[in-house]
């Protein structure tokens, strides 16, 4: 990348005219991976060309300021020290996730052991009683609470002596005046966490067994275990490999956070009180302008990375527009 009439101007001094600076291949990728690693994808060349578009006057821009001292002012500097916290927060926050990105076997295989529960897996049947008349007897008063556990202990009663569950379903739906069609009454594979709470009790029971009567104000459930299988290791390491990464990351991170505790002085900041809606964070300076542009949208501002423009999304994305100048991020 060559820009003609661009020149590192020296102190007190305007650039000679005619001036000419350069861009290397080595130095370009240098800058596009480290805002953005490899990992990420290749980089559509039509991305990478508007990119570096918008990083040439970026630099155009920056000298320009360079050349009335803008750099040297107060604001500047705070806004320089204000952005490079948020870039080594960034960069913190990457460093743990590359950190804990791959668990071992070790760990993966301990935490399948300590939560060898989760990965227990029962076939079900499922009937479902509804607590309300159906259309059909609209007009019929609602049961009290305890004709409908008579009710749904008769029909357990009937399934635990080998009635068919597909017939006691629809017994069911007409009982109630119910006139849609009856519940699919196989439930399929479940795991822990896979049904309501209340529930849960169904993962204790073996092969063939039907559950107690389960209720709440819409409906009761009774349950029968066609089959139980513990899952093995195989078939949800990646599964534990994700949830590791996030967990270790997450601990990680409040360990940094507990570290340190904030204390606001209330007599100048006021109460803490609660936003009434989400609010983007402070931007230093206001709102960002390019030069006779309108101001730049909410992130536009100094932030993580500035100083440079916002690396090229990884393939297909929308580069910044060639009409304003760069909006660094």
């Amino acid at each position: 990348m060559t820009l003609k009439g661009a020149c590192e101007a020296k102190a007190g001094s305007t650039p000679p005219a005619g001036c000419i600076s350069s861009l290397t291949r080595e130095q370009f990728e240098k800058l596009t991976n480290a805002l953005q690693s490899a990992d990420k994808g290749p980089v559509a060349p039509d991305v990478k060309r508007r990119f570096a578009t918008q990083y040439a006057k970026l630099l155009t821009f920056a000298d320009a300021a360079r050349e009335l001292g803008l750099q040297n002012d107060p604001k500047v500097q705070e806004i320089y020290r204000f952005a490079m916290n948020q870039i080594l927060a960034e960069t913190l926050n990457s460093h743990y996730t590359e950190e804990f990105a791959h668990p071992t076997d070790q760990q993966i295989q301990e935490y399948y052991d300590q939560n060898i529960k989760k990965y227990k897996e029962v076939t079900l049947q499922r009937i479902i009683l509804p607590a309300n008349p159906g259309a059909a007897d609209k007009d019929k008063p609602k049961p009290t609470e305890a004709e409908r556990t008579a009710y749904a202990e008769t029909i357990r009663a009937q399934w635990v002596a080998g009635g068919d569950p597909v017939k006691l379903q629809k017994d069911v739906m007409e009982h109630n005046g119910v006139t849609t069609a009856a519940p699919e009454i196989n439930v399929g594979a479940r795991r822990p966490g896979t049904l309501p709470e209340a529930h849960s009790g169904v993962f204790e029971l073996k092969a063939t067994e039907i559950s107690p009567v389960y209720s709440d104000q819409a409906a009761s459930y009774i349950y029968k275990v066609l089959s139980v299988r513990q899952v093995p290791l195989s078939e949800v390491k990646s599964t534990i490999s994700q949830t590791l990464q996030q967990q270790m990351f997450k601990d990680k991170i409040q360990q940094v956070q507990n570290a340190v505790t904030v204390t606001l002085n209330d007599a100048y900041f006021g109460p803490d009180v609660p936003p009434p809606a989400p609010r983007n964070m402070m931007r230093p300076g206001g709102p960002m302008r390019g030069p006779g542009g309108p101001p730049m949208p909410p992130g536009a501002g100094p932030g993580p990375g500035a100083g440079a423009p916002p690396p090229p999304p990884a393939s297909g994305g929308t580069p910044p527009a060639d009409n304003s100048a760069p909006s660094p991020k």
